[in-house]
Formats: structure tokens, sequence, C-alpha cells
């Protein structure tokens, strides 16, 4: 079987391409709109920006020499075999119990405890509760069917896998950065209420990266884990009556959660390579 080849320089510049120009142009556009809410044409170049991950993914599994490499990715997101039920309580529940202890912690800082509440309006877009619904479960099966299926994997070298997943995380954070410039979405209104929001979401991406990509290598390179488990982050973090100062918290409790991982499982973010893939 020939070897896998991947190009990470060719695949985060063609995806930071696709989207960033995307999205520019919905910031630029949506700073034209009065209204809260945002128009269809910002909202359509917001759908194409996402399917940049993937997009990316695609072109480079075209030719005739990618034969393997597309049926690696095929097999990774189809082979439910892959899937390690021991896995599933951790993705289930990390989320909601990382959500809740933070709450309680919050307690003490001054936040209510009518936080706990289930929130009356899921608003990651400014008055669509039904887009921002489809932008929960879409977002995440667009963003890793490129970023599981070749973004990580292309970073694996003979380095160690903390190494890989850490540099990920960065460059997954970095790329949300236009969002926080679209009048009516959620990150242009952390960066509205405080720059200091607008930042843990980025230290969040990278601690999130590093559970996301463990499920992920621990499930034998399931994408649909990492799918799910991103999914129901987007939900959680939006369905609590959560106030952004208690979700820095909650960047804390999942900071604390993801460098305990590590801890417990040092041999597979320090060991060599092979010893991941089993």
């Amino acid at each position: 079987m020939n070897k896998v080849v991947y190009h990470p320089i060719k695949y985060f510049g063609l995806t930071f391409l696709i989207t960033w120009v995307t999205w520019i142009i919905a910031a630029v556009l949506s700073q034209g709109s009065s209204a809260s809410a945002m128009d269809e044409n910002v909202m359509s170049l917001m759908a194409i920006g996402l399917f940049g991950p993937l997009f990316a993914a695609i072109i480079l599994m075209i030719g005739k020499n990618k034969r393997e490499l597309r049926r690696d990715i095929i097999s990774k997101f189809t082979k439910v075999s892959r899937i390690r039920v021991r896995y599933l309580p951790i993705v289930i529940l990390l989320m909601p119990v990382t959500i809740v202890i933070a709450i309680f912690c919050s307690l003490p800082l001054g936040q209510s405890i009518d936080q706990l509440a289930l929130s009356p309006e899921f608003s990651i877009v400014e008055g669509s509760v039904v887009s921002s619904w489809i932008i929960a479960f879409l977002a995440p099966a667009l963003e890793e069917l490129g970023w599981s299926g070749y973004g990580i994997d292309s970073l694996r070298g003979n380095g160690k896998l903390l190494k890989s997943v850490l540099a990920f995380g960065v460059l997954w954070a970095i790329w949300h950065l236009p969002l926080f410039f679209i009048k009516g979405y959620y990150h242009a209104s952390l960066l509205a209420d405080s720059p200091v929001y607008a930042v843990n979401f980025f230290i969040s991406v990278v601690s999130l990266t590093v559970i996301t990509n463990w499920l992920y290598y621990r499930n034998n390179r399931s994408i649909v884990m990492a799918i799910v488990f991103h999914a129901i982050v987007n939900v959680c973090s939006e369905a609590f009556c959560v106030t952004n100062f208690t979700k820095c918290v909650v960047t804390v409790v999942i900071t604390i959660f993801a460098v305990l991982i590590i801890c417990l499982d040092k041999k597979f973010f320090f060991g060599k390579p092979d010893a991941e893939a089993a």
C-alpha cells in the first residue's frame, strides 16, 4: 500500500484563503446593515466560509496518485468500527459537566445560580433561532470533515502528538478571526462586550483542540467522534444561560481537564507517532 502524503502548507493556505476571503466580505457587508440581524447575503457568505476546511481537503484529494489519501479519509468517516464505546461518556458528558462546575465556581465571584437554567433563546445568530441551531450542528460537521479528515494528520510527522495538536489549535483559533467583525454574530458580541472575552475564546479553542484530537486519535482517527464532541460543545455553550464572565471560568475548567488528560496519557502525547494509531 502506498504511503499517504500530506501537504500541510497547501492545506492550511487554501483553507484560510477560502474562508477568510468570504468572511471578510461578509464582515464588510454586515457593517453596512442597520439591522441587528444578518441579511441573507452575509449568511450565505458565512456558510461558504464554513466549507473552507472541507473544500481545501477535497482539492488536495484530487488526482490519480491520491487514491490512498481518499480511501483513508473516507474510511475515517464511514467506519463505525473505529469508535470505542468506552469514550462515549466523555464525549457526551464532559462539556455539560464542565459548564455546571464552572457555574458553581462562578457563584462566589458574583454570578447567578440562574445560569443553570436552559436559555430560552439559542442565539449564535441574532434574530434567528433556526439559523443558530443549523450552525450549531452544521459547522462542526463541515469543519471536522476537513480538520480531522486532513488538517490534523497533515501536521503529524516524527514529532510528538502534543506539539502537533497545539500547533493545530493555534491555527484553528486564528481561523475564526474574521467572525469577530461580522455584525450580529456570536463572536462579534464577545468582542463588543470586552476584548477579554474574545481572547478567552481563542484560549478555549486551543484547550478544546487537545481534547477533540485526543478523542479522535484514541478512537482510531474517527471523524464521527470529533464531529459529535464538537457539536455538543457548541450546543452546551449556548444552551445554558451562562454569562460571558462565566465562560472564562469554563475555559479554566476545560483547560484543567485537558492538562489532566495529557498527564494521565503521557505516553500517548509524548510517545512515538506509531503508538497512536492502534
